[in-house]
């Protein structure tokens, strides 16, 4: 991800920092995804509910990870044109279908932030008292990230889709980048014409409010699961196991907290107040490609029921038969109020 803000030196062209970055990123996502719903299907303590919203996250993951090596975006700002631009690279595909993976990008940024805050509320549900007598909002919940995320598609391909005029304006700019002057990309821009871009700022004004809400969301929700394992009858060892899922939802809110959170606010929201910080700009959009790989590296090492699976370690060792079977049971009462 490059910053511009000097004449365009055409001979810099020829670097691929960004397509190695996406293709390596995306090989470990693979990796760490697929390792990550092989350990959770082991852990017995974990609610059938449970294991299906992490194989729905994962999935998730997947997908956009191979949409950041198909399309290998880089992120530049050009302060002349005062204007983000968001330029696929990688293998050579269409201009429309080079445009229609760079929407889908910007979708799954979006999926990608909300889709925490949704396994929160899923959470929240499973404690609930009444969640037996409402067991058709989990599947609801389930698709909140997903409905969050399609207006986006929308809202990106009109505001940020160029019109043919900054289409012969950008093939410098798109030249210097990947070599190929007629590749796709999306332009963020608050002006267009010296006149205010309202589909532009509409479409980044709905991404950040779906990022803010989705902090707010995790916030009540994490105070809302500490009273509801407060009033529970739990014994230690369930509220150990508790304690466990509790870490897996906040390291895979984190994570995307800093490495979507961060890069989009400084390199969507700043620019369009013309404002730029040429080293975060450069840097902290790489971030992007990371954050479903990173993820659920995270949860295999630091959350102790993942890593002892995955590594085969067996779970008797640590716990007696006696609390195991305590564990299950309470998982069981749980997965029944899940249901």
């Amino acid at each position: 991800m490059t910053s511009l803000t000097t004449p365009i030196p055409s001979e810099l062209h020829d670097t691929y920092v960004d397509e190695a970055n996406a293709y390596v990123a995306g090989f470990v996502s693979l990796v760490s995804n697929i390792a990550l719903i092989y350990a959770t299907a082991r852990v017995k303590t974990y609610s059938k509910a449970f294991r299906w919203i992490q194989y729905y996250v994962c999935v998730l993951r997947l997908i956009f990870s191979m949409v950041v090596v198909v399309t290998s975006p880089t992120l530049v700002y050009v302060a002349k044109m005062k204007s983000l631009y968001i330029v696929k690279g990688g293998f050579y595909l269409p201009f429309n279908t080079g445009i229609v993976f760079l929407i889908l990008f910007v979708f799954f940024v979006v999926i990608s932030c909300s889709s925490p805050s949704v396994q929160y509320l899923q959470l929240c549900h499973v404690l609930s008292d009444n969640a037996h007598k409402r067991e058709h909002f989990g599947p609801i919940i389930s698709t909140i990230s997903v409905i969050a995320g399609i207006p986006t598609l929308i809202l990106a391909y009109v505001g940020y889709t160029p019109s043919p005029a900054e289409l012969l304006e950008a093939k410098d700019i798109v030249y210097y980048l990947n070599g190929e002057g007629d590749s796709a990309f999306l332009l963020v821009t608050a002006f267009r014409n010296n006149i205010f871009d309202w589909s532009a700022i509409i479409c980044t004004s709905y991404i950040l409010i779906i990022m803010v809400l989705s902090v707010i969301t995790v916030i009540v929700c994490t105070f809302k699961i500490q009273k509801q394992m407060k009033a529970k009858m739990m014994s230690d060892v369930a509220k150990k196991s508790q304690n466990q899922i509790n870490m897996i939802l906040f390291l895979q809110f984190a994570l995307p907290f800093f490495t979507i959170h961060v890069p989009f606010y400084v390199s969507f929201i700043l620019p369009m107040f013309d404002i730029e910080n040429s080293f975060l700009s450069t840097n902290l959009p790489f971030l992007f490609s990371w954050c479903p790989a990173i993820n659920p590296i995270l949860v295999i090492f630091m959350v102790k029921n993942v890593r002892d699976r995955m590594f085969c370690k067996s779970a008797s060792s640590k716990l007696s038969s006696t609390n195991m079977i305590q564990v299950r049971q309470t998982s069981q009462v749980l997965t029944a109020r899940a249901h």
